[in-house]
């Protein structure tokens, strides 16, 4: 593919886009509302004649980029999303302080153009996919909102005095919420039975990995469709370690980066905890962490590795969850 002779860096607010055109020598910058008549006006219609040279790069900012990068996607540009991480250590190798939407649209730019043969170009996922990330993340508000009234309605108990019409309000509400979700976990199963029944099987078939972890693999994974091995999707969701060492006398304890999608990580917590129960390849080696000193967080961070892993294996493979068959082809987990 030939260089990129523009590259468009946005910075995407909630109301608001930032925009730098830059060719490589200057900057042209624009803001306007984000709304769909701006963005025809504005880079559509402006670009349309020069769709093999231009190639737009944003952020991942939440839900915020995504109805950019649609319509972007719609009308055939290339968009790459970053993850902010990414722009947040390139402003500080430039040594960048100052921080506007306009700063941060030229760095986006900047980077664009200097590391355009590393950009990964954001792909649209069909509507089902749509709809199964939707519901996951729609399942995630309500059960935060169910915890916050639990917590609200417990520490209205321990008060002195407290009204008894006030707690059933809340009780009425936390039912109400828990309604509400079983709702949602009932459409979203009879979706991936209609929509993704093979890769449904497939994952349903690994100890551990339930509705939710499915969901999660099938839509804000995509399936693992562009990921080349299991450690860039172990980068993605966040939990891949971060070795801390300096030299050979200082070495630090590992952490996580946390820097990839928070929902998946969350998703993925709660199957790998029910994976060290049910799942005989996890639990052995969750056991032997916890007996060798390591902390059950790290050892519990082990297992969602693994099970990310599995999971990795079977949709690569295509044949269902087998321990004899995960040892034999270990370059897959």
């Amino acid at each position: 593919m030939q260089p990129f002779k523009t590259v468009v860096g946005i910075d995407v607010a909630k109301d608001s886009l930032a925009v730098s055109i830059y060719n490589g020598k200057s900057h042209e910058v624009l803001e306007f509302d984000y709304t769909q008549t701006a963005i025809r006006k504005n880079l559509l219609n402006r670009f349309k004649k020069e769709k093999e040279s231009v190639v737009f790069v944003m952020e991942a900012t939440g839900i915020y980029h995504t109805q950019l990068a649609y319509m972007l996607c719609e009308n055939t540009f290339k968009v790459s999303v970053l993850n902010p991480f990414v722009i947040k250590k390139y402003a500080e190798m430039n040594l960048m302080r100052v921080k506007t939407d306009s700063v941060d649209a030229k760095l986006i730019a900047q980077y664009g153009y200097e590391y355009q043969h590393k950009l990964l170009f954001y792909k649209l996922k069909n509507d089902a996919r749509v709809h199964v990330d939707n519901i996951i993340k729609a399942i995630d508000d309500l059960l935060q909102q169910k915890t916050m009234s639990k917590n609200q309605h417990h520490a209205l108990k321990k008060q002195a005095h407290h009204s008894k019409d006030i707690l059933s309000s809340y009780d009425r509400h936390i039912k109400f919420i828990g309604k509400e979700i079983i709702k949602l976990e009932k459409l979203l199963e009879g979706l991936l039975n209609e929509s993704f029944a093979e890769e449904y099987k497939l994952l349903r078939s690994i100890p551990g990995i339930g509705l939710k972890t499915s969901s999660m693999i099938i839509a804000i994974f995509d399936s693992f469709k562009a990921f080349e091995n299991p450690k860039q999707a172990c980068s993605f969701a966040g939990i891949a370690p971060n070795p801390y060492q300096s030299g050979t006398s200082v070495k630090g304890r590992g952490r996580i980066s946390k820097r990839g999608n928070p929902l998946a990580r969350k998703i993925l917590y709660m199957g790998a905890l029910s994976a060290t129960i049910h799942n005989p390849m996890i639990r052995s080696q969750y056991k032997r962490l916890i007996e060798n000193g390591k902390p059950k967080m790290v050892a519990m961070i082990a297992a969602a590795n693994k099970l990310l892993r599995q999971a990795f294996g079977v949709l690569k493979s295509g044949i269902t969850f087998d321990k004899e068959y995960m040892k034999v082809y270990k370059i897959m987990v």
